[in-house]
C-alpha cells in the first residue's frame, strides 16, 4: 500500500487564520488555481466557498495536515462548527486596512455572524465589495494565481472577474469608546473551534451580544455614518433573524428564563392577554408560548374567555325580554351553544329555533302607537327599515334616486315597499311614468305625517341603532330632481295647431333654448351656438336634432349661392311658430338674461373644456 503523499511546497497557516484563506495563500505559492488544489489534496470541490469552512469532516483535516505536514489538530482553528450557520450560508465581511496588512489574508472570525467590527483599526467591517457591489468569497475563487491576493474574485462572466482592490474602500472608523467595539473586544476574546458545540458557543457569545443591544443608544447610532450604519443594521439582522441559528436559540433561551409558571399566570390568566399577545409583546415565537401553556397544564382558551353568567340577569334576558340566545351571547363574550347549556342546566325551556323566536316578532307596540306603524312592525321583521327606507323614497322625485341614495337596486327597494303596502293593506304611493315624479297616496301621506312624531322617531332610532339611514339634505335632494330631469327626459312635442297642455324641458336643453330665444327671428348654426355658449360641437349637433325632431326648430342647407367654392355648407336652424307660442310658459326666464346667461355658459365650458370640436 503507497504512503500517503505530501506537497513540496509548504505555507505555515497564521494564527487564526481561516482554511479557505490558507489554502488560497498556498495555491498562490504554488502558482496554481485554488479548484486544482483542492482537486490535488482530494478534497470535494464544493461551488460555495463556506464549504471550506464547514464542511470537511475530521478525517479530511487530518489527512490534510498530513500532506502538509503540518501538527496534529493544527487546522481546528481554521475551521469552524457547521451547527452555528444552519442552513444558511456564512457572510464574509473584511476589514480593508488588515487585509493588505496580512498581504490578502484573514482570521476566521470574519466568517462568524457577530463579527461586525475591526478593534485593531476601530472601523465596521465591509460586507460587500465597494464596485461590483457583491460580496467577494460567496462563490470560490478559482485562477486566484493570476490575481493579487488583496483583490475581489467574484466572477462577473465567464472568463472574468471584478478585480477591485479591496484594500482601497473606505475605513468605515468610529469613535473607540463607541460601545460597538468594546463588544467586538468581548466577542473576539472567545476562542471556537470545530471541536465546540452550537450550544456552548451561542451561551458564551450570548452575553456581550445581548449587553450590547440593550446598552446601544440612538445617539451611538446617530454619530455614525450612513453607511456604517447600513452595514451595523445588515450584520445585526443576519445575527438575531429568528430564521438563523443564533437567533433562534436566542429566542427559546429568552423564552425559557421569561415563561415561568408565574409569569404566565401573570400575563395570562390574571391579565387575561392571549397567548400571541404574550409572544409579540416579548418578542417569543407564538408556538413557543404555547407549548410552554401546555407544559404546565394551563387551559388554553381558543376564541373569546367565559365571562361569568349570573343567572337571575340570563332568566331576565332570556325570558323578559325575549332575547335569542345569539344575542346574550355576543354581550357576554361566549358562543351561543354556552348560553343554551346554562339555559338547561337552570331549567329554563328553549324557544322553537329560528326566526319566530326573535324579539322582532314577538315584540308589542303600545296602542297610542298608529294602527298602519304597528301593522308594519308587529310580527314582522325589518318592519322599522320597510317604514324608514318607504320616508326616504317618498322624499325623492324617483324610486331610482331613491334607491341609488340607499345603496340598493330598484329591485330591492320595490320588493320593500311591496312588502309594506302588504303588511299595512293599503296602497300607500302612486307608480308613475317613466321619469315622471311619484306621490303619495292619501294613506301614504298620512303614514309619513305619522312617522315624522317624536315618539315614532324615538321607537325607529331605538330599534335600527346607528344603522338607521339619515334622511337626505336639500342638496342631495336638489341633484336628484335634476337627474329626474335630465339628459333622459322626455321632452314635449310640438305641433303647430294643437294646444300646449304640459310644457317639458330637460336641464340640459335649457342653454341652449336659452340662446335661440337670445336670437328670436334670426337664423344660427352649431359653430355660432359653439362660440357663444361653450357647449361641446358633439353635445350640440344632439340637442339640435331632439329639438328639430320634437317640433322646436326647423332647419335648411346653406346654398352654394351663399357659400361659394368648396367650403363645407353651413346647416342653419331657426325656432318655429309653435316654440315661439310656447316660449311664454318657458320657465327660462327673461331674454336678457339669457343672454347673460349664455356668456356665462360659454366662459365656463371653455374655461373647462377648452375648444372642443
Amino acid at each position: 500500500m503507497s504512503e500517503l503523499r505530501t506537497l513540496a511546497i509548504r505555507v505555515i497557516p497564521q494564527p487564526g487564520e481561516s482554511l479557505d484563506s490558507w489554502l488560497e495563500a498556498l495555491a498562490r505559492r504554488s502558482w496554481t488555481s485554488l479548484s486544482a488544489l483542492v482537486d490535488a489534496l482530494s478534497l470535494p470541490m464544493a461551488e460555495r466557498t463556506h464549504y471550506l469552512l464547514v464542511g470537511l469532516s475530521t478525517p479530511q483535516l487530518q489527512s490534510l495536515e498530513k500532506q502538509l505536514v503540518l501538527p496534529a489538530g493544527l487546522l481546528d482553528q481554521a475551521v469552524v462548527p457547521a451547527d452555528i450557520f444552519g442552513h444558511r450560508a456564512p457572510h464574509w465581511r473584511f476589514c480593508p486596512q488588515c487585509l493588505g496588512e496580512m498581504q490578502g489574508r484573514w482570521p476566521t472570525r470574519w466568517w462568524l455572524p457577530w463579527s461586525f467590527a475591526c478593534t485593531k483599526h476601530h472601523a465596521l467591517l465591509h460586507n460587500v465589495c465597494p464596485s461590483c457591489c457583491k460580496e467577494p468569497r460567496e462563490f470560490l475563487p478559482r485562477p486566484v494565481h493570476l490575481h493579487p491576493p488583496e483583490h475581489c474574485m467574484r466572477r462577473t462572466g465567464r472568463r472574468s472577474i471584478c478585480g477591485t482592490n479591496l484594500t482601497a474602500a473606505p475605513l468605515l472608523d468610529f469613535d473607540p469608546q463607541h460601545p460597538l467595539l468594546q463588544a467586538q473586544h468581548k466577542l473576539d476574546s472567545l476562542s471556537i473551534d470545530r471541536h465546540m458545540s452550537a450550544e456552548s458557543v451561542f451561551a458564551a457569545v450570548d452575553t456581550p451580544f445581548s449587553t450590547l443591544v440593550q446598552s446601544l443608544s440612538l445617539s451611538d447610532l446617530q454619530s455614525m455614518s450612513e453607511i456604517s450604519q447600513r452595514s451595523w443594521e445588515r450584520s445585526h439582522k443576519e445575527a438575531t433573524s429568528p430564521t438563523s441559528p443564533f437567533g433562534s436559540w436566542r429566542i427559546r433561551e429568552r423564552g425559557r428564563r421569561l415563561l415561568t409558571p408565574d409569569f404566565l399566570h401573570r400575563e395570562y390568566t390574571t391579565k387575561k392577554k392571549t397567548l400571541r399577545g404574550i409572544a409579540e409583546e416579548y418578542d417569543l415565537s407564538a408556538k413557543q408560548v404555547i407549548l410552554r401553556a401546555r407544559e404546565l397544564d394551563m387551559e388554553i382558551y381558543h376564541g373569546n374567555r367565559p365571562q361569568p353568567i349570573d343567572d337571575d340577569w340570563l332568566r331576565q334576558q332570556y325570558l323578559l325580554r325575549v332575547r335569542t340566545a345569539e344575542d346574550i351571547a355576543q354581550d357576554v363574550g361566549v358562543s351561543a351553544n354556552a348560553i343554551l347549556n346554562r339555559l338547561e342546566k337552570l331549567g329554563i325551556p328553549r324557544r322553537p329555533m329560528g326566526v319566530h323566536s326573535r324579539p322582532a316578532l314577538t315584540a308589542k307596540l303600545d296602542e297610542s302607537v298608529p294602527l298602519d306603524i304597528r301593522s308594519a312592525v308587529e310580527g314582522t321583521l325589518h318592519g322599522w327599515l320597510r317604514l324608514r327606507r318607504f320616508q326616504i323614497c317618498m322624499a325623492f322625485p324617483t324610486a331610482t334616486t331613491a334607491a341609488t341614495y340607499l345603496g340598493v337596486t330598484q329591485s330591492v327597494l320595490a320588493l320593500q315597499l311591496d312588502q309594506l303596502e302588504r303588511d299595512i293593506g293599503a296602497r300607500l304611493f302612486h307608480r308613475p311614468g317613466r321619469h315622471r315624479p311619484q306621490r303619495p297616496t292619501n294613506r301614504g301621506t298620512m303614514l309619513l305625517q305619522h312617522l315624522k312624531g317624536s315618539h315614532v322617531q324615538e321607537l325607529m332610532r331605538h330599534s335600527l341603532g346607528s344603522t338607521i339611514e339619515p334622511m337626505p339634505g336639500r342638496d342631495v335632494l336638489t341633484s336628484a330632481a335634476r337627474t329626474v330631469d335630465g339628459a333622459h327626459a322626455a321632452l314635449t312635442t310640438l305641433h303647430p295647431d294643437t294646444p300646449i297642455r304640459h310644457l317639458s324641458i330637460p336641464m340640459p336643453l335649457q342653454p341652449l333654448l336659452h340662446h335661440l330665444l337670445a336670437a328670436g327671428e334670426q337664423e344660427t348654426y352649431a359653430a355660432r351656438i359653439h362660440t357663444a355658449t361653450g357647449i361641446p360641437f358633439n353635445t350640440v349637433y344632439k340637442q339640435l336634432k331632439r329639438l328639430e325632431a320634437a317640433g322646436w326648430l326647423t332647419s335648411r342647407l346653406e346654398s352654394r349661392a351663399e357659400r361659394p367654392g368648396s367650403a363645407r355648407r353651413r346647416t342653419y336652424y331657426s325656432l318655429t311658430a309653435a316654440a315661439h307660442r310656447a316660449s311664454a310658459r318657458l320657465p327660462l326666464g327673461d331674454s336678457r338674461d339669457s343672454e347673460e346667461n349664455d356668456r356665462a355658459t360659454g366662459r365656463s365650458h371653455r374655461h373647462n373644456s377648452g375648444n372642443g370640436s
